[in-house]
């Protein structure tokens, strides 16, 4: 490795590579453009979004989301089916304490995303796992599951799932959005990675069917601007946008997050978000093809991997005789980490699994890392 190459700056020790990491690293943060959007925003002479702000968020700022997330997907976003969150672990926390009562059931795939999974357990809520395979959660299992149970919602990453990188059918999303309909089923839909697509078209968005069944799509910045913008949002019924918007904390604290807003709604305006959206999609293509390349190389035989489509995330499948925690030690000490299988089952399962990232590091530092996890598993094997 190129001793002149900076290491991403994030709190880790200094040779460590983590492949774990889900996020862009600081030289994807879009500064500059920020500092652009901001001095826009705060020199137009207005001092709105200093105030507390409308329960669903700026309305200007709704209507810009709303026209930008038009030109994305293929049905027009109305700025009435928009309510503005802190991103979307909040927009989680916001929903379970709306929605959900200690005890209740909520039905998660299997995998899912892990952090997901520990807001969820804050709310003392009972989980059970949906299975999902090629084709996105397994709809036929979840009309078998909803024969018994009366679940509280149902939490789905149908675009280039976090972790196992699958994209839900379209065929499976209407066959979803029925099921949903039929059960009076609440979905939350985690779409944050809708728009990072490399190599195809996902299917429309399932905010698309937010008046077919009770629907609640989110979105975010974190992952197509910046996470410390803090700053997403929901995609959902006008009906349900005004029963959120008239909860406690809403009406008490006004929209989340206003001044940020502005400064967002400056720089979507200013043509940044679409230009910076281009250039993660050329980085992050770049990336796929170097760091698959050399996992294959790396890795044995054994190991399975798809390449991912859109994303941060590849999910990679040992034999089931293989724990990925036996050697999570070893690859600490060899200075590269991963996150296991286990971390996305709520009940601790799927332990012959790894989830890789190639978000967080340029190509040099994925090749190396492929190459010290290789060695780490094959040296794992030999013992």
């Amino acid at each position: 490795m190129d001793s002149n190459q900076t290491l991403p700056q994030i709190d880790l020790p200094l040779d460590l590579i983590h492949l774990g990491i889900g996020q862009p690293s600081s030289q994807l943060l879009p500064i500059k453009e920020m500092e652009k959007a901001a001095i826009h925003c705060l020199s137009k002479g207005n001092n709105f979004f200093l105030a507390y702000g409308e329960e669903r968020g700026n309305s200007n700022f709704r209507e810009t989301l709303a026209g930008f997330l038009s030109a994305q997907y293929p049905n027009k976003v109305d700025p009435g089916q928009l309510l503005i969150t802190n991103g979307n672990s909040q927009a989680l926390d916001f929903i379970c304490t709306l929605f959900t009562s200690p005890g209740d059931t909520v039905l998660v795939e299997e995998p899912s995303y892990f952090l997901a999974l520990k807001i969820f357990a804050d709310h003392k809520l009972n989980l059970i796992s949906i299975p999902v395979d090629d084709n996105g959660i397994v709809t036929d299992v979840l009309k078998k599951k909803l024969e018994t149970l009366t679940p509280t919602f149902l939490y789905t990453i149908p675009t280039y799932h976090n972790p196992a990188s699958v994209t839900l059918s379209f065929k499976r999303r209407q066959e979803l959005v029925e099921i949903c309909a039929k059960k009076n089923l609440l979905m939350v839909a985690d779409e944050v990675y809708h728009l990072l697509n490399y190599s195809d078209d996902p299917p429309p968005p399932m905010g698309t069917w937010s008046n077919q069944c009770p629907l609640i799509s989110l979105g975010s910045f974190s992952k197509i601007m910046a996470p410390g913008l803090r700053l997403g949002w929901m995609h959902t019924s006008v009906d349900l946008v005004r029963k959120m918007a008239g909860s406690g904390l809403l009406v008490s604290g006004g929209g989340f997050n206003p001044f940020v807003s502005e400064i967002v709604n400056s720089a979507i305006c200013l043509g940044f978000l679409n230009t910076h959206i281009k250039r993660l999609k050329t980085i992050y293509s770049q990336r796929i093809k170097i760091f698959c390349t050399q996992l294959r190389m790396y890795l044995p035989d054994q190991a399975v991997f798809k390449v991912p489509k859109g994303g941060y995330f590849i999910w990679v499948k040992f034999p089931d005789s293989i724990d990925t925690n036996d050697f999570r030690k070893a690859a600490q000490e060899q200075n590269v980490d991963f996150y296991p299988g286990s971390f996305f089952s709520y009940k601790k399962g799927l332990k012959n699994y790894m989830r890789l990232s190639f978000a967080f590091y340029d190509e040099e530092f994925l090749a190396e890392g492929a190459r010290r996890l290789g060695k780490v598993i094959m040296e794992n094997e030999n013992h």
